[in-house]
């Protein structure tokens, strides 16, 4: 007879037939949410997204968090979460719908394209802070992570943030005071996550909005990214320009303390939502960040951008290969996900920022998307990955009929780790 762990297995492997109800997999998903939310002593929201199916749960409390806070109202699957470095994944279509238009090409250096809107935004140049280095930096390596400028975002800048909870940093200042002018390494032999990239292209976007620079970086907007036939499927996202996160959303965020820092833990809502602008002031609900991805990966029907940009997006291909550079780390506004589930192939994008982590990830092999947000904010930043690793495995399960396996999630550097799942009569790593 054969082993049944091995049958499960092969199974599982098989394409999904879909065969699970909407409130087969709202079970599924609700589940694994009650258990995450006890586990990490958080409010979490999850969504599931595919051609014919859209499912949102939510468990836990949104005024508590990590021990903090006093719970007294519920989740709801529609809540709205701060989302940080996601933005990203609506940044860098943008720049390839640009692309697409034949306004911008790839290699194109990054300062032909910012200088005229800094210029009358402050008058400077790009080559003014970082030095004529910055005319070899491209477009392409901008949205790769392959630039070599170093990141704004370390402790300096949070603790200017803390100091003045509700500023908005905005890009000139950020790129002016607290991005180093020193590149990290030669721009294209490296690879290494920076979200000045970001902020950069958001100075992009800004200089060809309205076919010309116009003054102003808020001019910009974000939205534009969907189709405009399509915006109306997206009734709970919003682009943070200024404000603190409390003003646009019920749910709390709580920060655990940084460390190396003397942050303590506590209660974040009060801080500015414009959160390094275009790398990261999107607020929503995790059914608007689930279509989003889902319309954004999906081959059948892409519908923010070409297949041909889609081929860019998930290129994770590093300078130089083999070696240290052999795992796929990101494309162009893409994160490789796979480590989150381990047997299937997945991508998207994961979010850090104060007191909310969150991931939101496209399976092209079973063709939809799952999404998850949390209300706190862990050195780990454990938690999005565990629950997409539970949550996926028991969605195919559920999809196939079969049982599902026991699987758990093990952070090895930052938030990237290995889904462990068991099945009946066998244990296989995944």
């Amino acid at each position: 007879m054969a082993n049944l762990g091995l049958l499960v297995l092969l199974a599982m492997m098989a394409p999904c037939d879909a065969s699970a109800t909407e409130g087969d997999l709202k079970a599924v998903m609700q589940r694994v949410a009650e258990q995450m939310r006890i586990k990490y002593n958080m409010s979490i929201a999850a969504a599931f997204h595919s051609k014919n199916q859209n499912v949102s749960v939510a468990a836990g409390y949104t005024d508590a968090g990590l021990g903090m806070g006093t719970p007294t109202r519920k989740a709801l699957a529609d809540d709205l979460y701060v989302w940080g470095s996601t933005t990203k994944m609506f940044t860098g279509p943008a720049v390839l719908q640009l692309v697409e238009k034949g306004l911008v090409s790839l290699d194109d250096p990054i300062s032909k394209h910012v200088d005229p809107i800094l210029m009358q935004l402050n008058g400077t140049r790009l080559e003014d802070h970082y030095g004529k280095k910055i005319h070899s930096v491209t477009i392409q390596q901008v949205l790769h992570m392959t630039s070599g400028i170093s990141d704004y975002d370390d402790d300096a800048f949070s603790y200017a943030q803390f100091k003045d909870r509700p500023k908005p940093f905005g890009p000139v200042e950020i790129i002016g005071k607290y991005s180093p002018s020193k590149f990290e390494f030669s721009p294209g032999t490296e690879q290494d996550y920076c979200s000045t990239n970001y902020i950069l292209l958001g100075l992009v976007l800004a200089n060809h909005w309205h076919n010309g620079p116009t003054g102003s970086w808020e001019a910009f907007d974000q939205f534009s990214v969907i189709p405009e036939a399509l915006q109306k499927d997206f009734p709970r996202s919003k682009f943070i320009m200024k404000g603190a996160c409390d003003a646009f959303t019920p749910v709390h965020g709580f920060m655990a303390s940084y460390e190396g820092t003397t942050i303590p833990s506590q209660d974040v809502t009060n801080i500015s939502c414009l959160g390094g602008w275009t790398a990261g002031n999107y607020v929503g609900a995790v059914s608007d960040v689930a279509r989003f991805t889902y319309l954004l990966y999906n081959k059948e029907n892409p519908q923010i951008v070409s297949k041909a940009s889609q081929a860019h997006m998930t290129n994770f291909t590093a300078p130089g290969g083999g070696g240290s550079n052999s795992f796929k780390f990101y494309g162009m506004g893409t994160f490789s996900l796979d480590w989150a589930v381990g047997d299937a192939e997945g991508y998207g994008h994961v979010g850090d920022t104060y007191g909310y982590q969150s991931q939101t990830t496209y399976f092209p092999g079973t063709d939809f998307a799952l999404t998850v947000a949390t209300n706190i904010e862990s050195n780990t930043q454990a938690q999005p990955a565990d629950f997409t690793c539970v949550a996926y495995h028991e969605v195919v399960a559920a999809m196939k009929g079969v049982p599902a396996p026991n699987c758990s999630f093990k952070v090895h550097h930052h938030f990237i780790g290995t889904c462990t799942c068991h099945y009946p009569n066998e244990t296989l790593v995944v």
